[in-house]
């Protein structure tokens, strides 16, 4: 049975020359210290050989732990060698800070990127140094013969930020650090989190600060930092008789402050200029009429679609609020009074038509990295330490500045009767859910007031170095009831609708639904690439009623403002609020929403249309980005599977958390939950997935 005995290091002594003497236990087979292990049996192979062994921490934030930093024993040049040019051409090196032919000082930054064969991920994302990575050792000799020579010192740190290089030669060694604090795993900074959150100058980085501005000067570049320290390495001896041998430890503390950070990203697209459902009321003064599409053959389909600037807004919980208040089965936090609005100013935003990309600091859950390399919490304003949560919620909207709603074109046509209609657009918030009946309301009553003061607590936790994207339920109504009289309303929904069934019904009257294909209609949805869900006889092809992941469908709705007596009072189709007979949610209101704001107009009811973030990690995202249509499905067992690949991360669907009767297969309430995953990564121009990569974000 293998025996193990652990060296505890004093945390207030570690000086440039930190070391420990330790008696062994008789029969110790491995050592452990940090969160490094040595096999014994291995090190008295050498035993009384003339050598040491250095271990150490890499920290910033006051004892936050950095993966991925190099470590050295610094080897000058030798005099042989700097007569050879061979060898003196790839390392010049007599001191760490003599530079090489292209004007670089000494360090082990990779010269190249280099791809994780296994998640397809390629790190750096801006390679700036000189140190040949091991295909190039393996395939030219003369970097071998530099690498076993010169490098033979060399150590990564691991998730914990330790590390150990074994057999350093005894004496006054010269410790080398090269850090690149983008390629630090998750603590890793984006070059807009640099300028943003750490008050790097603009003039240090290109492309919208997304990209560092290139420089042979290590010196230079924002991201980059070595260090060089003196330590004195005593001898790892062993002695039979007394069982006592040596370690020494250096620690590096690099300079710069890190701030975690996480990415929210996606794409959003609203309906056409001239579509509407529910514009057509003075028609036939029926009730069908505000469900029915305007120009139904032009804008049922995906071909119809607009693109804008999405407007964000970001609500979360300061860390003064604590999660256990947050969480507690009677909690008094009121995100209306205890909830912030996180100002533009404070995060970085990368916007075009349709694609959002968001990079945001985690404001809450500060850790440290204990001795045994497990991140341990600590009080929040502590000067020490690294956030690592983010708990809060986002609203989206594409706003009439940036795509109007006039719809001129055919209001014309009505003269006296025109503006009886007054339409609006969805808004949303992320996350959103509530059983049938249950949405956001206006009324005063205890269930109005309980139901909305859940729909406003609703907020996703967020941890550092993730990404997420967003999804939207894609809820649809359809009603064909005939006449004006006054309609039966419960749960919000009329007693004729048909909630989110989407097969053999008449389409221009199911509000939300998106064509697919062309039969029928002649306008080129096909070349949009939206994947149906709901097939009917193989001929027409439709979405809706199911989770969209990566595109979210901010639906245009009429707001019937006169003659409303003639059709039951109702103001609007049930898909947009539960509230028919009232005009609260189609006009600026006073309800809150959290932080102070007010105003719920035109947000969708959170009964229909769910909303979630969903977890995207890179290589996910790497492997989306070569699909090459913008829209696809994963089928299999949870919807994980595209054809050559197995998806990591959790996206929504018909077997996680619909609304009423939907998710199903075929988008019919009898059928059972659709096991198949539909993903869009935008309408015409837009595409998420290839916007967040060409950010070097992933």
């Amino acid at each position: 049975m293998n025996k193990s005995q652990r060296i505890h290091f004093d945390k207030n002594t570690r000086g440039s020359d930190s070391f420990i003497k330790v008696r062994l236990e008789q029969e110790t087979d491995n050592l452990e210290f940090l969160t490094m292990n040595l096999d014994l049996k291995d090190a008295y192979q050498d035993f009384n050989a003339d050598y040491g062994v250095l271990v150490g921490r890499v920290t910033a934030n006051g004892g936050v732990g950095i993966p991925n930093a190099k470590i050295s024993i610094f080897i000058p040049l030798s005099d042989e060698d700097a007569s050879n040019s061979e060898i003196s051409s790839i390392y010049p090196y007599k001191t760490p800070r003599d530079k090489n032919n292209d004007g670089k000082r000494y360090n082990l930054l990779p010269r190249v990127a280099k791809e994780d064969r296994i998640t397809g991920v390629v790190t750096p994302k801006q390679p700036f140094g000189s140190f040949p990575i091991k295909e190039e050792t393996i395939t030219n000799s003369s970097f071998l013969n530099v690498y076993k020579k010169y490098y033979k010192y060399t150590a990564l740190t691991n998730s914990a930020g330790d590390y150990m290089i074994f057999g350093v030669p005894i004496g006054v060694q010269t410790v080398h650090l090269s850090v690149d604090i983008t390629d630090i795993g998750k603590y890793s900074m984006t070059p807009a989190a640099m300028v943003i959150n750490l008050g790097y100058s603009p003039n240090l980085f290109t492309n919208n600060n997304s990209k560092i501005k290139p420089s042979n000067d290590l010196g230079d570049l924002p991201n980059i930092e070595t260090q060089e320290i003196s330590v004195n390495v005593i001898p790892f001896w062993g002695n039979k008789e007394i069982f006592e041998i040596g370690i020494t430890r250096q620690d590096f503390r690099i300079r710069s402050v890190l701030q975690n950070t996480f990415v929210i990203y996606g794409s959003a697209f609203t309906d056409g200029e001239a579509s509407i459902y529910g514009a057509d009321q003075w028609e036939g003064i029926e009730v069908r009429e505000m469900y029915r599409i305007v120009n139904g053959r032009e804008n049922i389909g995906i071909q119809s679609k607009r693109t804008g600037k999405v407007t964000e807004k970001i609500y979360y919980y300061p860390n003064t609020i604590t999660d256990a208040q947050i969480d507690a089965v009677n909690s008094t936090v009121d995100p209306k009074a205890d909830m912030l609005v996180l100002d533009p100013s404070e995060y970085s935003i990368y916007k075009r038509d349709g694609d959002f990309v968001f990079i945001i600091s985690c404001n809450r859950n500060k850790v440290i990295t204990n001795e045994l390399g497990i991140e341990v919490s600590i009080p929040e304003d502590s000067v020490n330490g690294v956030f690592t949560k983010f708990r809060g919620f986002m609203t989206l909207e594409i706003t009439t500045d940036t795509i109007p709603m006039n719809f001129s074109s055919w209001l014309d046509d009505d003269g006296d009767k025109r503006g009886h209609v007054m339409p609006i657009r969805h808004k949303l918030k992320f996350p959103q859910s509530a059983t049938k009946g249950h949405s956001f309301r206006s009324g005063s009553d205890t269930t109005s007031v309980k139901d909305t003061q859940a729909w406003r607590k609703q907020h996703f936790t967020f941890s550092g170095g993730s990404l997420y994207s967003v999804a939207h339920f894609h809820g649809i109504v359809w009603n064909n009831k005939q006449g004006d009289a006054a309609q039966s309303v419960s749960e919000g929904f009329l007693h004729h609708d048909w909630i989110n069934y989407g097969y053999e019904i008449d389409r221009w009257q199911n509000v939300g639904i998106i064509q697919t294909n062309d039969y029928g209609v002649n306008t080129g949805n096909t070349r949009y690439e939206l994947i149906p869900n709901s097939i009917w006889s193989d001929t027409s092809k439709f979405f809706g009623a199911n989770w969209l992941n990566f595109g979210v469908h901010l639906v245009q709705n009429g707001n019937l403002i006169s003659y409303n007596y003639k059709i039951g009072h109702l103001h609007v189709n049930s898909n947009t609020s539960q509230d028919l007979t009232s005009s609260y949610y189609m006009n600026d209101n006073t309800q809150p929403i959290a932080a102070g704001v007010i105003n719920t107009k035109w947000f969708a009811r959170s009964d229909l249309h769910y909303t979630d973030f969903i977890i995207t990690p890179k290589q996910d995202i790497l492997e989306i980005n070569q699909i090459d249509a913008k829209g696809f499905k994963a089928t299999g067992t949870n919807g994980n599977q595209l054809p050559s690949y197995t998806l990591k991360g959790k996206y929504r669907n018909g077997k996680t958390l619909c609304p009423y009767q939907g998710g199903r297969v075929n988008a019919l309430p009898s059928k059972p939950a659709d096991e198949n995953t539909y993903f869009f990564k935008g309408f015409d121009s837009a595409n998420c997935i290839e916007y967040i990569t060409s950010l070097g974000i992933v």
